[in-house]
C-alpha cells in the first residue's frame, strides 16, 4: 500500500460530497457554499476518480448514495470533525506560551538586543537560549533545527522554503578611521596606506565586507583578522588604522568612538538588512512581535547616542515599524 494519500483525496472534497449527500443534490449544496453547480460537481467527480469508485448514482432523483458512498459519508464525517478539532488545537497552541525557544544573534547585535528581549517578551516562554557568535556557523545550526529563530544581516536564507522573514531594518557600512580624519576628504584608496583592521572571513559582514572590496578592485594585504566587534574598534584606536563596519557595530562600543571617526562610503556605498527569520508557523505571532519589539529596542538605545555624535547617520538608517 502506498505511504501517501491518492492525489485528489483531500479534506475540503471529502467535505463537499458529505454538504452534498445531506442536502440531497449539487444544486442545493452549490447554493449553500456559494459556489456553482458545475464547480461542485467536478470536485466530486475528481474525487470519484481518484478513490476509483462512484458515490452517487446519478440514476435516481434525488441523488442516492451508493455503498462506497454511504462509507465515505460515515467515516469521512469523523475525519473531518477531527481535523477542525486538530486545527483548533493548533491555533490554541501558537498562542501559548511555548515550552523553549531558541534565538541566535551576531555578537554585534546581541549585544544591543539579548537583555531588552527578554525583559520584553520573556513571559512568552518556559525557558530561552539566547546564543550570539558567529553568523554563517548559526545558519547552519538554524537549518539543523538546534536554533528556532535567527536574528541575521545576511541574505543567505533568503531562498529557503517554508522560513518566515521578518524585516527589522537597514543600516549602511561605513568606515571607522582615526578621529584625525574627521575633517579631512576621504578617498578609499588614501584609507589603504593605513593598517586595515579586517572583520572575520568566517561571518557574513566579513565575507560582505570582502566582496565589496574586491567589486571596486582594492586588494588589501590580509595582516589583521577579528571576530568581535570590540577587538575591531580598539584594533583600529590602537594602530591607527581603519576598517569598515556598520553602526550597530559601533553603537555596541560606543565608549571607543571618541577616539575614532566614523565617515560615509566615500564610493562602492552598501547596506546590510537585519531581519528575523523562523520556521513557518512554530510559533505563531511570536516570531513577529520579536521583529517589530527589536526594531523599538535599536531604535531607541546606544544608536541614539552614535546618530548625537554623527547625524548625517540618522538619514542613511531605515526602520521597520512606528517611531519609539
Amino acid at each position: 500500500m502506498s505511504a501517501r494519500l491518492t492525489p485528489g483525496f483531500d479534506l475540503n472534497a471529502v467535505e463537499v460530497f458529505i454538504l452534498t449527500s445531506e442536502l440531497g443534490g449539487m444544486t442545493q449544496s452549490a447554493r449553500h457554499l456559494g459556489m456553482t453547480q458545475s464547480a461542485v460537481s467536478q470536485i466530486i467527480s475528481k474525487l470519484e476518480m481518484a478513490l476509483n469508485t462512484r458515490l452517487f448514482d446519478r440514476t435516481m432523483r434525488p441523488l442516492a448514495l451508493t455503498p462506497a458512498g454511504k462509507l465515505l459519508r460515515r467515516e469521512g464525517a469523523e475525519l473531518v470533525a477531527a481535523a477542525r478539532m486538530l486545527a483548533r488545537e493548533v491555533c490554541e497552541q501558537s498562542s501559548q506560551t511555548a515550552e523553549c525557544v531558541v534565538v541566535a544573534m551576531a555578537e554585534s547585535i546581541a549585544n544591543h538586543l539579548t537583555a531588552p528581549l527578554l525583559r520584553a517578551l520573556g513571559s512568552r516562554a518556559q525557558q530561552w537560549q539566547m546564543r550570539s557568535g558567529i553568523s554563517l556557523v548559526q545558519h547552519r545550526e538554524f537549518l539543523a533545527r538546534s536554533i528556532d529563530m535567527l536574528i541575521t544581516g545576511s541574505s543567505q536564507l533568503e531562498d529557503v522554503e517554508e522560513i518566515e522573514h521578518h524585516p527589522i531594518m537597514e543600516e549602511p557600512f561605513v568606515i571607522i578611521a582615526p578621529a584625525a580624519y574627521a575633517d579631512l576628504p576621504v578617498s578609499i584608496e588614501a584609507m589603504t596606506q593605513l593598517p586595515f583592521v579586517r572583520y572575520s572571513l568566517l561571518s557574513a559582514m566579513g565575507q560582505r565586507i570582502e566582496r565589496q572590496l574586491a567589486r571596486m578592485k582594492l586588494r588589501i594585504p590580509n595582516v589583521i583578522e577579528v571576530d568581535s566587534t570590540h577587538q575591531q574598534l580598539s584594533t583600529v584606536v590602537a594602530l591607527e588604522g581603519w576598517s569598515i563596519a556598520t553602526p550597530l557595530c559601533l553603537a555596541s562600543q560606543i565608549e571607543l568612538l571618541p577616539s575614532l571617526t566614523v565617515l560615509p562610503m566615500p564610493r562602492g556605498s552598501f547596506r546590510r538588512r537585519i531581519q528575523l527569520v523562523a520556521r513557518k508557523g512554530e510559533f505563531g505571532d511570536l516570531p513577529r512581535d520579536m521583529a517589530l519589539q527589536a526594531a523599538a529596542i535599536l531604535r531607541g538605545g546606544k544608536v541614539e547616542s552614535l546618530i548625537r555624535m554623527f547625524p548625517w547617520i540618522e538619514d542613511a538608517m531605515a526602520w521597520e515599524g512606528p517611531p519609539s
